[in-house]
């Protein structure tokens, strides 16, 4: 009986350690513990009998054991950032990116909330924070103003938000002496190239610079920089407030102004909008070629009338439209190779040869605004190098296209002239105010 009750009281303290031991270990234990029951073989009267056994641990003994978890290693973001190249889309970049069909249309949608996709832009650049469940956050800039941010939520679904930017419009005056060509004297003055283009543009109405831009002349720009507010760095460069060129002695100003109730546009001194109905040269940084008039043509051998102007410029160069008009023609065109032909307001027709191709939607019925790309520079056709053949027809006549003077389209009413003058004499002031600041007559910062 006593061996019995002794072997019931070791049976007991067996299985009070194995409970003492799971709970220490894993807290969560007693909830998966069935009830203790009693042994089968012991009578009640005997349990009443058996003599209590104390039971003593040391603490320091006892040594948890490490927790299992079913929680992976935090995934690894990585950055990778993606430049738009020609033809791409934002639904082939994400799909480049390893983001599958479905999850890249959810993620355009979300972002088309915020901004058109296809106003993605040639070299715009895309930041992409990838971890091991794909694409987890873009962000890209559509505008100085703004960044948009594509977050995936813990869901999976994307969420699109705008974050501003603040953007300082700080004035920077840069002037320089030109020896042998606007260009080479606007790159080492430090003129952003996107303001030269803008000048040159501006002047191009009444300017030949091929014949009239001579060494000893000089130019004069006050435009803005753009910098981030936050950050301090430069972001971009804004409107030009005011540009002159010295030519022969001449000095020729003009002034960015926008009339009540107008569009913005340059005005010379006396209040007239210098665009016109045609722009004098439809490509930027060109050098004639070949004038219009009768010469040996290199190609076919023989002397027959040139009825353009050519242009050398590199092969790619932008030709934009040199004044609103509808399309008539665009494709190939025997020796000009691809070729547009607009027809303008009135009598008035232009015609855009050799290009290497015709830009995306120009086609017969079209209308094209002033300065619109219709295509690109090329040598198609009869050609011995990259150009673009101009030509200015009247009446289905060709005319020389540099001594086409056609008359300024818009000129303040005295209503405007009077605010255009303050206007004026503001930007007046502010030169003056950066020339002083300079260091010579010719500041390059």
């Amino acid at each position: 009986m006593v061996t019995h009750t002794r072997r019931s009281a070791v049976a007991l303290t067996v299985l009070g350690l194995f409970i003492f031991w799971a709970l220490a270990v894993d807290p969560t234990a007693r909830a998966r513990l069935p009830a203790p029951g009693l042994p089968e073989s012991l009578p009640l009267d005997e349990l009443e009998a058996s003599p209590t056994v104390a039971l003593r641990l040391d603490p320091a003994s006892i040594v948890a054991m490490p927790l299992a978890t079913d929680e992976a290693p935090a995934p690894q973001a990585v950055t990778d950032t993606i430049t738009v190249r020609s033809g791409d889309s934002l639904a082939s970049l994400l799909q480049r990116a390893g983001m599958p069909f479905a999850a890249a249309r959810a993620a355009i949608e979300a972002l088309a909330r915020k901004w058109d996709p296809r106003a993605l832009k040639i070299g715009q650049q895309l930041a992409l924070l990838r971890d091991d469940s794909g694409v987890k956050q873009l962000r890209l800039t559509p505008d100085l103003q703004r960044d948009l941010v594509l977050t995936r939520g813990t869901d999976g679904n994307y969420i699109a938000s705008v974050i501003p930017r603040d953007i300082l419009a700080v004035p920077l005056r840069i002037a320089g002496m030109i020896d042998s060509s606007l260009f080479e004297a606007a790159a080492k003055a430090g003129l952003p190239q996107s303001v030269l283009n803008d000048v040159i543009h501006a002047f191009s109405y009444d300017v030949d610079f091929q014949r009239e831009v001579q060494p000893g002349d000089s130019f004069e720009v006050l435009f803005d920089q753009l910098v981030e507010e936050k950050s301090g760095k430069l972001v971009g460069t804004g409107d030009i407030a005011y540009a002159a060129l010295t030519l022969s002695g001449k000095l020729h100003p003009l002034y960015r102004y926008a009339p009540p109730g107008g569009e913005p546009g340059f005005y010379n001194a006396d209040g007239t909008n210098v665009r016109k109905a045609l722009l004098r040269t439809p490509v930027d940084g060109a050098r004639i070629s070949s004038s219009f008039g009768m010469r040996h043509h290199p190609i076919l051998g023989f002397t027959r009338m040139h009825q353009g102007v050519d242009f050398a410029v590199p092969a790619g160069t932008p030709i934009v439209a040199s004044g609103d008009a509808t399309v008539v023609s665009a494709g190939r065109a025997g020796g000009y190779g691809n070729m547009v032909v607009l027809h303008h307001n009135g009598s008035y027709a232009t015609a855009y040869g050799h290009m290497s191709r015709i830009a995306h939607g120009i086609r017969p019925g079209v209308h094209v605004r002033q300065g619109e790309v219709i295509g690109y520079v090329g040598m198609t056709g009869l050609a011995t190098g990259p150009h673009l053949h101009y030509e200015v027809r009247v009446d289905d006549r060709a005319i020389n296209p540099l001594g086409v003077r056609l008359a300024a389209t818009q000129k303040l009413d005295e209503g405007a002239l009077a605010d255009f003058r303050a206007q004026e004499a503001a930007i007046a002031r502010r030169v003056a105010v950066l020339r002083g600041n300079s260091n010579s007559k010719f500041a390059t910062r």
